[in-house]
């Protein structure tokens, strides 16, 4: 009987030795797992946020390609318009200054159709022109043909193109009064008068 209580006593000793010498082991074992859960767990942060800081740079990339393309576009039609600008600025060909006086439409031995068989009364006392745009009429020397684009500039009404769509008797170089310009009514004319001293710049003879 003794000896079954030592030996039961050393198989005690024996199983507290182990249990003591794999306790650390597993405790090692446990650390290892958690350790590399969380290197697991940290490079798949990482490697999000390479993700977005990427997704990030592409899109400003994008960004600013489209800032570029609007500006190209912007300078594409700034030049466009200037070039449309330029085609319609022309050289001076000739200049003149004079006394500019004007007329009505309703006045004596008129019809409202000017001398160039426009007829204004049924439009405007105004011309379109396809590259001058809106022109005054004005009456002019026979020099200048039908359809001659004068700048009219230092008038009482300022600076303005002018279109010779019409003659005059006192109308012309050399003459009372160098350019005639039309009026809707001879009451408006009288209030504009005479403008002296008023330049005229030809831009271009005829249509």
């Amino acid at each position: 009987m003794k000896r079954f209580y030592i030996i039961l006593n050393i198989v005690l000793i024996i199983m507290i030795v182990l249990a003591v010498s794999l306790k650390p082991e597993v405790k090692t074992a446990s650390i290892n797992t958690i350790s590399r859960g969380t290197t697991t767990s940290t490079f798949t942060g990482i490697k999000k946020i390479e993700n977005e800081e990427k997704q990030v740079e592409e899109e400003k990339q994008e960004e600013d390609v489209n800032v570029i393309d609007e500006s190209v576009s912007n300078v594409e039609e700034d030049l466009s318009n200037n070039i449309a600008s330029a085609s319609i600025v022309t050289d001076v060909l000739e200049t003149q200054v004079g006394t500019m006086s004007a007329y009505g439409l309703d006045c004596s031995g008129c019809s409202g159709r000017v001398g160039a068989s426009y007829d204004a009364a049924g439009n405007n006392v105004r011309y379109y022109d396809p590259n001058y745009g809106e022109c005054r009429i004005i009456a002019a020397d026979p020099k200048y043909p039908y359809g001659t684009i004068i700048r009219v500039k230092d008038s009482k009404i300022g600076t303005f193109n002018a279109i010779v769509l019409d003659r005059g008797g006192a109308i012309g170089i050399g003459r009372r009064y160098m350019v005639d310009l039309l009026f809707y009514t001879e009451a408006e004319a009288s209030g504009f008068g005479l403008s002296r001293d008023t330049t005229f710049e030809v831009l271009r003879y005829g249509y």
